[in-house]
């Protein structure tokens, strides 16, 4: 991939991106559920991380042509300039991704020796035993690996994980709470591992990995978040009248994280982040009113999720035509090379290289103008001399 090709594909991805996001935000808004919407913000992910996939192994259609009539003095500046800016966005990009992507592996190891620091925590020795029958395998919950309860002394704020096998981890504190308080964290925390939200929180963060330099991204992490939370919220309470108490276990918990230093890389927390914590007590708030927001139309999450992969295919075949040197006469761009040397190997010849036609006088130019460049400043030298 050449310079000006990465320069392309970084303009028209970013573009794409932008695109599946607004209209995940959108569709989440006309579905039934916030478990749905959650879906939805899984399958924004996946369709993402696909749309980067195509991109880098197959070729993509050329609607637009606006080069095609400028002269090659024009055409060759223009080249030398989007040549310079494509090698350092490449470096750039390389950089934030491999910072990026350090960081969310040492995030990871931290999450995992956390919890071997932990301790296992027999659910049968206190008051809330009885209630926690999905805790000890007994229920018809999806999550099929037994959960483990484990407790800390470091922790100021409950949160689940899953690797190899489920957990829940809560401070030690809240070992002493009333029966009611620690059922609803255990349902808040249960949702997340029920609806697969570790697994989403694992393809937001390889997302972010990739797409660091995008602030819809960013913005989209946020939204997906604060639904997660909401669907837990939801799953939590049985009924309205409960929404009181939920608040105030909340709210304990919140006074209390606040007057001790959390020690723990906590992946899904029950109650951090001041911002998200007061938009979770206004719908609660909403929800105990019956306030609900009224939605002209609704739909499925299987429909929205759908409608999001087809955008998503649509959109995809859109590429903003950026490379001066693609061929006017190609309505499809070259294979790229590793994708071309694997089809190579069974036997496929997949045009693997731009006819340039006119444009060819464009490499040309650029070679002329290098040598060009050097003599005139050995000329400038000797003159100096």
């Amino acid at each position: 991939m050449t310079s000006t090709q990465f320069l392309e594909l970084v303009v028209s991805l970013s573009v794409q991106v932008s695109v599946v996001i607004i209209t995940t935000h959108w569709l989440g808004k006309l579905v039934n559920s916030e478990r749905a919407q959650c879906r939805l913000w899984t399958v924004c992910y996946v369709v993402l991380l696909m749309l980067m996939f195509v991109a880098v192994l197959f070729p993509h259609p050329r609607f637009f042509q606006p080069w095609a009539s400028i002269d090659s003095q024009n055409a060759s500046t223009i080249v030398s300039l989007e040549m310079q800016t494509g090698r350092v966005l490449f470096f750039v990009w390389l950089a934030g991704t491999t910072l990026s992507l350090l960081v969310f592996l040492y995030r990871a190891l931290q999450v995992n020796q956390f919890l071997k620091t932990c301790r296992a925590v027999d659910p049968k020795q206190y008051a809330f035993a009885e209630n926690l029958n999905v805790v000890n395998g007994n229920t018809e919950s999806n999550i099929k690996s037994q959960v483990k309860l484990l407790s800390s002394n470091r922790l100021k704020t409950p949160f689940c994980s899953q690797f190899h096998r489920p957990y829940i981890v809560i401070p030690e504190y809240l070992l002493e709470f009333e029966t009611q308080k620690i059922n609803f964290i255990l349902r808040h925390e249960l949702e997340h591992l029920k609806t697969g939200h570790p697994l989403q929180l694992f393809l937001q963060r390889l997302v972010e990995t990739i797409f660091w330099f995008h602030p819809m991204i960013w913005w989209a992490s946020q939204e997906s978040s604060l639904t997660r939370e909401f669907a837990c919220d939801e799953a939590a309470i049985d009924s309205p009248q409960e929404i009181a108490q939920y608040l105030r276990t909340l709210l304990t918990i919140i006074e209390y994280g606040a007057s001790q230093q959390d020690e723990s890389p906590t992946p899904l927390a029950f109650g951090r982040g001041k911002s998200i914590i007061a938009h979770r007590a206004r719908r609660l708030t909403e929800i105990a009113r019956n306030h609900r927001i009224p939605r002209p139309f609704e739909i499925s999450g299987t429909k929205a999720s759908g409608s999001l992969v087809f955008v998503a295919a649509l959109i995809g075949m859109i590429w903003l035509p950026v490379d001066v040197l693609a061929s006017p006469r190609a309505n499809w761009s070259p294979w790229p090379s590793w994708t071309a040397g694997a089809l190579h190997d069974f036997g496929f010849s997949p045009n693997d290289f731009d006819v340039y036609s006119r444009h060819t006088e464009l490499h040309e130019l650029l070679i002329e103008r290098e040598p060009l460049t050097i003599r005139s400043r050995a000329h400038q030298m000797t003159r100096r001399e």
